[in-house]
Parts: C-alpha cells; sequence; structure tokens
C-alpha cells in the first residue's frame, strides 16, 4: 500500500469476497429490480418504528454477505457499518447481535465508500483478515431526521432527492493472508486504489438540493492532484 499525493493504491488489491443488499418498495420499481438480493415491501419491516426498522435492514444485508461469503460472524474481524441518525443508532442496534468488533462511521452518502477505503486499508495493512463494512438509510427516518415528519404533510419540490430506503453490506478479505482466499474469489471485484475527498462549501443551504453541496467537491476532484 502507498500513498501518491491524495491517492491511495492497494498492492494486495483486497478482494469483495462478497456483497449483499436489501431494498424496499420504491427501489423495486426502478432499473436495478434485478440486482437486489431482497426487497421488503413492508416499509416497517415487521418492527413498531421506521428507525427499527433501519436496523433490520442492516440485519438482514449483513446477514446476507455473511451467508454469501460462506463464513460466519465469529470470522469477521472488524465491522465498519454506518447510517444516517444520531449516534449511528439504526447500525449499532443492528451490529449488536452479531458479536463483532465494531466501528461506528458516519460519512452520509459517503458512509459505503469510507466503510470499503477502512477495510481494504485495514486488511492491507494487516491489522485484520477479514473486513466487513454496511451502510442503511430509510426514507422515513431521514425525513424525520433532516427535514420535517411525513406526519407534518409538508410539500416537497419536485426537484427534491429521495433518500434510499435500503442497506448494503460488504466483506472484504486479504488476498495474502493466512486465510488462503480460494481461487474462485480471487475473481471477485478488488480494491485497487481510493482516495478520500476534501470538504468544498459553496454555501449551497438547499436542504432538499443534497446533490448541489456535494457536486463542488467532485469537481475538484476531478481537475486536481490527479
Amino acid at each position: 500500500m502507498y500513498r501518491e499525493k491524495d491517492n491511495i493504491y492497494f498492492e494486495a488489491k483486497p478482494v469483495i469476497t462478497s456483497y449483499a443488499s436489501v431494498a424496499g418498495k420504491k427501489e423495486a420499481e426502478g432499473p436495478l429490480r434485478e440486482s437486489f438480493d431482497t426487497i421488503i415491501y413492508d416499509s416497517y419491516v415487521g418492527k413498531d418504528t421506521f428507525e427499527k426498522a433501519e436496523s433490520e435492514l442492516m440485519v438482514i444485508a449483513v446477514n446476507k454477505a455473511i451467508e454469501k461469503a460462506d463464513t460466519k460472524a465469529e470470522d469477521i474481524d472488524i465491522a465498519y457499518c454506518g447510517d444516517l441518525l444520531n449516534q449511528c443508532v439504526a447500525s449499532s442496534f443492528a451490529m449488536r447481535g452479531f458479536n463483532i468488533p465494531y466501528a461506528g462511521i458516519y460519512g452520509a452518502c459517503s458512509t459505503m465508500g469510507l466503510g470499503l477505503i477502512m477495510s481494504a486499508i485495514s486488511v492491507e495493512g494487516g491489522a485484520f483478515e477479514r473486513a466487513l463494512c454496511a451502510a442503511s438509510s430509510h426514507y422515513c427516518t431521514a425525513e424525520r431526521q433532516y427535514r420535517f415528519p411525513l406526519e407534518y404533510g409538508s410539500q416537497r419540490p419536485p426537484t427534491a432527492q429521495w433518500t434510499v430506503t435500503g442497506a448494503g453490506a460488504c466483506v472484504v478479505e486479504n488476498t495474502k493472508s493466512k486465510l488462503n482466499v480460494r481461487a474462485d474469489r480471487l475473481r471477485s471485484p478488488y480494491i485497487n486504489a481510493a482516495r478520500i475527498g476534501r470538504i468544498t462549501d459553496l454555501s449551497v443551504t438547499d436542504q432538499n438540493n443534497m446533490g448541489a453541496a456535494m457536486a463542488p467537491a467532485v469537481v475538484k476532484i476531478g481537475t486536481k492532484n490527479i
């Protein structure tokens, strides 16, 4: 592993040995329907609050990722997980039943990418051999967190983003560790390089237009220090 300017390059190329996704009803109506492992049509996922529902979405995704990796929770060395809620309550409550060392992360829209980067650094650096990363969000919890509870009945402009109801999880392994990753897993996606961005704030204040707030950082990354 080495660094050039703001880019991190992984020489061992950590492998994403499994990945799983859970999505809600609205997401299933889109073009990615066939890509989801599980579709949940009940916004409460059988729970009594939307926050508990979001936790359950992550539980389902993590269980599926571990199953697809043909491993067990006790074989995971670290879990980097996050969500959009205060104190990362969705992920922390989701992970309490797995008994995996847990590091809560908060990157908002970048949480999954951040989890993959931290997993890759950890396994290539030798701190861990197998890492799990996961992220979740729920339209109903996000609206209550950042805008207005749905019961308020506020009007949304046509251009407002719609927070995903769903969760994703990945298992990342070091191909050069004593785990001796199976040959078929070496054909899985691997992490070649990563870049952690810098804050670029152009004072966008429209809470319904998150894309405009994030776009300046993307443009800067695309034109500097490559």
